[in-house]
């Protein structure tokens, strides 16, 4: 795949819906690839079928075991943009040739019974929504650890991470007098995309993540020159869905 120049767009997209205006006509392209979808192997899907994406508060999203983003213009005042079981995602215009695409990570839990192989197949919108076409996928593969997919009809690079979910997970503020506290949560305790406001003598905050028997499974240290951090879990798939907790410090 051709490598995309990005830039970023407006932040509103890495959110969900993003309005967007245009003074031209407006005419819906039904051909264009509007996304990509990664389908877990285990999944049985039908032989040449269209499988549409629910709609609920401005968000598309599949009830199988997969990941997905997606970007498109409804109308010439609106476009939609999103992702479903995606640890960050980054949208961009491609600078050569007006297109938007994405890159991202998602998490995926190996399984010793099962094939571990995911299939990735385009989007499309039509008059009744988001879709993709079971007739034929753009790529598949074994999933490995750091292992990539890549789209061309719709420009797209996304990395597999894998990775085991978590049950519990702490939050420690590391201070400037080398103090340190500690706060417990489970992923249901908190929301994607929650902010939690620090005073300014607290130098970094390192997330650890518990599984089952509290066992580490993962650790990131969040600072104000990186305030994210995802928090992955099992959302009954192979494709771990995740909170991502934004940090903001005080001035």
């Amino acid at each position: 795949m051709k490598k995309m120049s990005f830039t970023i767009l407006v932040v509103l997209l890495l959110f969900g819906m993003a309005a967007c205006s245009s003074s031209k006509e407006f005419t819906p392209d039904y051909e264009s690839a509007v996304g990509v979808i990664f389908v877990n192997a285990e999944e049985e899907l039908p032989e040449k079928a269209k499988i549409y994406a629910d709609f609920e508060n401005n968000s598309y999203t599949f009830d199988l075991d997969a990941a997905c983003v997606y970007f498109f213009y409804a109308n010439a005042d609106e476009a939609y943009a999103g992702d479903m079981n995606f640890t960050s995602m980054t949208f961009g215009a491609g600078l050569d040739n007006g297109t938007v695409g994405a890159t991202g990570e998602i998490a995926y839990l190996p399984n010793e019974t099962s094939q571990n192989t995911v299939a990735g197949y385009y989007l499309y919108h039509d008059e009744t929504g988001v879709y993709f076409s079971t007739e034929t996928y753009f790529d598949k593969m074994e999933i490995t650890d750091g292992c990539t997919m890549e789209g061309v009809d719709y420009p797209c690079e996304v990395a597999f991470a894998v990775k085991k979910p978590a049950v519990s997970f702490a939050l420690i503020y590391n201070n400037s007098e080398a103090n340190a506290t500690k706060t417990d949560y489970t992923p249901d305790e908190v929301v994607d995309y929650q902010t939690f406001d620090l005073k300014s003598d607290i130098k970094s905050v390192t997330v650890i993540c518990y599984d089952a028997d509290n066992q580490e499974v993962s650790s990131e240290t969040v600072t104000p020159e990186n305030p994210n951090a995802a928090i992955c879990y099992d959302n009954g798939g192979q494709f771990l869905a995740s909170k991502i907790l934004h940090f903001r410090w005080q001035e």
